[in-house]
């Protein structure tokens, strides 16, 4: 029988993670620890409300769990919350996460419990234009440096990867999903999908997307540990799709295209006032491929049980675009173009402010 600690437990992904484990017959227990006040765990979870960052006496509970444990899942990350974040926010989180991950690590390191799953990104890889599709687990990390959550993922893949090579005995595998899914409270994800805004005309359409349904990413993450896996694994769909499928599975805004030029202002300000676009520092993402092969992950026994195109559907809230009856789509895009061209004019009004102070005297 085994025992096992999942952090960030009480996330879309931990909640399914600690179902998954209290389902089957070879865990007696699970810890979770998680800073939420509340959270909806199902039966047979042990919480630990901490706050891993910051709580000294947390980071005690912490090691005492991992003691009495055999496999650690460190899912536990937090998020930069906001639409417009200072660098200061940028840093602190940052410096927030380095810490849980230097715990949580040092714990593993005292206590060497059979496996250490650790949840990475596939943002490691960076979106650029000469991205190799896909891209394998052997290809260079280079994390596009605006975007911190990409930086900060590669910088904590290095200390794992300390720790595995300095203690063999534990099995430790990082997991790098592609585009997840299905986390409500995560609107970062959503964006990195790259169809949360208008498009810029028709150029990117035939641009590789894929979407990993996050039940898919629970399963990976339990097999990690099941399987005791060792080294760095890709998680994605088998295969990927266009940009232009997947905007006319999402329809509504996705759908509307404004000139090129323009495009990324209406990202950034659809981000600030609703969420609705791509925040600066996220645009390659949404602009160049990032499409990655999970063959490795396959081959140890996993599989997704979701297609991006099912996946995308599946956490999809809103009705489906093709599903609705022709007037009800037109009066749809109709209010997605006014509410883009609303959005381009308060670009061009605050943009027109800015040039005219910059021409006053003593500007």
């Amino acid at each position: 029988m085994s025992s096992v600690v999942v952090t960030g437990v009480a996330g879309s992904l931990g909640r399914r993670v600690a179902r998954l484990l209290v389902a089957r017959a070879d865990v007696d227990r699970v810890v979770g620890f998680d800073a939420a006040p509340e959270p909806a765990l199902p039966p047979g979870v042990s919480y630990v409300r901490a706050d891993l960052a910051g709580d000294a006496g947390a980071g005690a509970a912490l090691a005492e769990a991992v003691g009495r444990s055999d496999g650690v899942l460190h899912l536990a990350w937090r998020a930069v919350e906001g639409r417009r974040p200072s660098r200061r926010e940028h840093l602190d989180v940052a410096a927030a996460n380095h810490r849980v991950a230097r715990r949580v690590l040092a714990a593993v390191e005292s206590a060497s419990p059979a496996s250490l799953v650790h949840l990475s990104s596939a943002t490691v890889y960076g979106a650029w234009a000469d991205n190799p599709v896909p891209l394998s687990e052997s290809a260079t990390l280079r994390p596009n440096p605006e975007l911190s959550f990409a930086s900060e993922k590669a910088a904590t893949e290095l200390m794992v990867a300390d720790v595995a090579r300095e203690h063999p005995e534990v099995a430790v595998a990082v997991l790098r999903p592609a585009v997840t899914v299905g986390f409500p409270d995560r609107p970062l994800y959503r964006a990195l999908g790259g169809t949360t805004g208008p498009r810029a005309g028709d150029a990117g359409l035939a641009r590789p997307v894929q979407y990993l349904h996050v039940d898919d990413l629970a399963e990976a993450v339990v097999l990690a540990w099941s399987a005791r896996l060792r080294g760095v694994y890709n998680v994605a769909p088998e295969s990927w799709i266009p940009e232009a499928t997947a905007r006319d599975l999402v329809g509504g805004l996705a759908k509307v295209s404004v000139p090129p030029r323009v495009v990324g202002p209406v990202w950034e300000l659809g981000w600030r006032l609703a969420g609705q676009g791509v925040p600066r520092q996220a645009r390659p993402y949404a602009l160049h491929p990032w499409v990655v092969a999970a063959d490795r992950l396959r081959a140890a026994g996993w599989s997704a049980r979701y297609t991006s195109e099912e996946a995308l559907v599946a956490t999809d809230v809103r009705a489906h675009w093709d599903d609705l009856p022709p007037p009800r789509r037109q009066r749809y895009t109709l209010a997605g173009t006014a509410t883009a061209a609303g959005v381009l004019a308060a670009g061009m009004s605050g943009l027109g402010f800015a040039l005219l102070r910059r021409r006053r005297p003593g500007h």
